[in-house]
């Protein structure tokens, strides 16, 4: 499944878990790293299990983990494979290496999850090739106020310009999609659609959001308009008329490149509309 939005929500907020599932988020992640005090971290790590083992909506909720290289880590890691839990996917964050996936991996085993990396230090960044193309992972997340403070900068746009760009080069050729920093200004609309308008432009595929008004104007950026729909669906029909060979539609050469974006074009849309 493409992800537009996701949706953090902390661990240690079950009362939060049902309001965030009741948004349009494609994948709700509880928290149980950043957004979890230390003295919090027992209490809330069994309640998501328990939330992950009896929710019918299991499609949607996936937990972002401490690092596997942390004590808090191993524990959730533990917790979640001695469990019935099953969720969508595991996040993993501060991930530097391919080997801190293979922690999660073989210890999760027969649970198979689907491993997000968040990619939020300059080592993580030069490693980002090889952590997109283990095999667990099913997208990636750019960890940008991590990464901006590694930078000791704030989160411009420049200051984080090289990292964004290189990111979706590799995960592009790795066949991962790569979601984007949450906006962290809860409160201006206008500057998150303007940002996540930004970062689709240049290749991503979603937006991560920390609040729930967020996921509204998310989805609406990373959605295919009405005229995206039907400019897809011309090149469709033209392609498919002239029968693999070359056509020219409203003047334009319809090569293989177009046709592919095209196709995309309409999964992001039916996506949408289910």
């Amino acid at each position: 499944m493409a992800i537009r939005s996701l949706l953090f929500v902390p661990g240690s907020r079950p009362d939060r878990f049902e309001k965030a599932l009741a948004t349009a988020a494609d994948l709700v992640v509880i928290d149980l790293e950043d957004a979890v005090l230390p003295d919090e971290k027992d209490v809330a790590r069994q309640t998501v299990v328990d939330v992950l083992s009896g929710s019918a909506q299991t499609g949607r909720l996936a937990v972002r983990i401490n690092s596997p290289r942390t004590f808090y880590g191993c524990a959730d890691i533990a917790a979640i494979a001695a469990s019935t839990a099953s969720p969508a996917a595991i996040m993993v964050p501060k991930v530097e290496h391919e080997v801190d996936l293979e922690i999660a991996s073989e210890a999760l085993g027969a649970l198979g999850q689907a491993l997000v990396p968040v990619i939020e230090t300059g080592r993580g960044l030069e490693n980002a090739y090889a952590i997109a193309r283990h095999e667990a992972v099913s997208s990636l997340l750019f960890g940008g106020a991590d990464f901006s403070a590694e930078l000791g900068t704030g989160l411009d746009w420049e200051a984080l310009a090289y990292a964004r760009g290189r990111l979706v080069s590799l995960a592009s050729s790795a066949g991962k999609a790569i979601i984007d920093v949450p906006f962290l200004d809860v409160g201006d609309a206008d500057a998150l659609a303007a940002e996540a308008a930004r970062v689709k432009a240049i290749g991503f595929d979603g937006k991560a959001c920390i609040h729930p008004a967020q996921v509204e104007t998310v989805n609406t950026v990373f959605s295919p308009t009405a005229e995206d729909v039907k400019a897809a669906s011309r090149v469709l029909d033209a392609f498919r008329k002239a029968e693999g060979g070359a056509v020219l539609l409203d003047g334009k050469l319809i090569d293989r490149p177009v046709v592919l974006a095209a196709e995309r074009t309409l999964s992001k849309a039916q996506q949408g509309a289910g």
